[in-house]
């Protein structure tokens, strides 16, 4: 579907939507004209949607009404959310291209770049749909619900900021469907060798792509990770991607997102209740592939480098143990009490394999780390840690204006101490009695990083599971922490 955007309203779209905030009377463009009575029945409250049919002759069939509520309340997420709601009610009339009138105060409320980035979101995010496995039983692939992706949105506002806004707000949401859709294959689709060859495409122009195989990972010592893969039957990957940009680059930063494909727990095996929801733990990986995605349009003056290690976590006769002693590549030994803590492990060699090779400036991790950080925050918010306060609150901040909620969370040195091991240098987990679940993970990650400036962002409970959001299922990967890479790194750019 194309998003656009145009400085003058249509009368020629066959379903308008209007936009109105609570209390304001709906700025309907000239030749397009509704019943009286419907207007008095529209007061603009937050996603309050009155369905009407024009007065005279004009190619307009329908006018939608949404409100936005109170104008001094708005923020950009109300924006992405009506017009997702915009695009729910042109996909249920089945119309093949649609308008949104954006009134102007929106913009002197939101700034002109923010609104057009975030309409666009909503319609392109809310776009997004996962049915590639459905067969005949539902009439194909496409056929779900029975609803038709109209063709064409067009978002009427004026001005060169808007525009731009929408540029930035479609190329946002194709890069965040990207990961959404790696996120949601199941597993047996979305092996480690599938995501190499997804971030393969990914390929060209300032983006180069390598992946290192289990022979090249044993080169370079990387026994963590591969102790979690040993025990499946799919190869481990070290996936690689690097943006270099056209001039030269004042910062180096390098990504590292988990790509654990499916987790099983290994031998620690987890109940079998909703083990099905483990495909989902490769969405950190997928996350820093959106951004790459993402970066493929994008001119920054800075170098980005993405590390996603890939692989499965099986049960089976050559699984890893409780008790087992592993090496990363940094010469780290770490004692191994809880096979389903395997996400630190593949993290830890990447994050070692960037600083020793790459000597990063700033180095960001996301992971579907741990359940605790669920109990800590819910599915509404990121928990983020860090070793530089500065940064890790540039992180978050990214990730609140971005439309993705971070949360920092403390990581403190009695946190590191708490994960080391008497029988190595580190354990992979800490003692019950200590708690803190979620900040053990992070700590153990705090080991690995020498030199860089380094956040972790556990999304555990924002990769999937959170509420409603007309943009975003209740169902299914979200694309977490693509927007907020993408903000991070635009924010990073303008310090330079």
């Amino acid at each position: 579907m194309k998003i656009l955007a145009e400085a003058h309203a249509s009368a020629s779209d066959p379903l308008l939507a209007v936009l109105c905030f609570e209390g304001e009377k709906p700025q309907l463009p000239s030749g397009v004209s509704v019943p009286a009575r419907a207007l008095e029945d529209f007061r603009g409250r937050f996603r309050q949607v009155l369905l009407c049919y024009p007065e005279g002759r004009t190619k307009v069939e329908r006018v939608v009404l949404v409100g936005l509520g109170k104008r001094e309340k708005v923020t950009a997420e109300e924006a992405r959310r009506v017009s997702a709601l915009a695009l729910s009610v042109a996909k249920d009339r089945g119309a093949r291209r649609f308008g949104i009138v954006v009134p102007p105060r929106l913009l002197e409320e939101l700034e002109a770049e923010v609104a057009g980035r975030a309409l666009a979101e909503g319609i392109g995010l809310g776009a997004y749909k996962f049915d590639k496995h459905k067969g005949s039983l539902n009439g194909g692939a496409g056929n779900g619900n029975g609803s038709t992706l109209p063709e064409r949105a067009t978002l009427y506002a004026r001005g060169a900021e808007f525009e731009r806004g929408v540029e930035h707000g479609v190329r946002n949401a194709d890069a965040a469907n990207f990961a959404r859709e790696l996120g949601d294959t199941p597993g047996n689709y979305a092996t480690p060798t599938a995501l190499a060859a997804a971030a393969k495409k990914l390929a060209g122009g300032r983006i180069s792509v390598r992946v290192l195989e289990e022979k090249d990972m044993a080169k370079h010592g990387m026994g963590a990770l591969l102790g979690v893969a040993q025990g499946s039957a799919e190869d481990a990957k070290l996936i690689l991607l690097h943006y270099k940009p056209k001039r030269r680059a004042k910062e180096k930063i390098a990504v590292v997102g988990k790509g654990l494909t499916f987790d099983t727990g290994g031998i620690s095996i987890k109940p079998a209740a909703s083990m099905d929801e483990m495909k989902y733990d490769m969405c950190g990986g997928a996350a820093v592939l959106g951004l790459f995605h993402a970066l493929r349009e994008m001119d920054l003056p800075l170098e980005v480098i993405g590390l996603v290690p890939s692989t499965e976590n099986m049960p089976g006769g050559k699984a890893y143990k409780p008790g087992d002693v592993l090496k990363a590549c940094n010469g780290t030994t770490i004692e191994v009490l809880n096979t389903d803590a395997e996400g630190r492990l593949i993290l830890c060699d990447a994050i070692a394999y960037a600083e020793k090779t790459y000597e990063p400036d700033v180095m960001v991790d996301l992971a579907t780390l741990t359940g605790a950080v669920v109990v800590a925050l819910g599915h509404e918010m990121t928990g983020v840690f860090g070793n530089d306060d500065a940064t890790r609150d540039a992180v978050c901040d990214a990730g609140n204006r971005a439309g993705e909620r971070c949360w920092p969370l403390p990581l403190w040195d009695v946190h590191k101490d708490q994960v080391k091991s008497e029988v190595a240098d580190l354990k992979n987990i800490n003692s019950p009695k200590d708690g803190g679940g979620s900040i053990a993970g992070a700590a153990f990650l705090a080991h690995f990083v020498r030199k860089a400036k380094w956040v972790h962002m556990d999304i555990a409970g924002t990769a999937w599971g959170g509420r409603e959001r007309d943009y975003l299922h209740a169902s299914g990967a979200s694309g977490m922490g693509v927007r907020t890479l993408v903000q991070f790194l635009i924010d990073r750019a303008e310090r330079q």
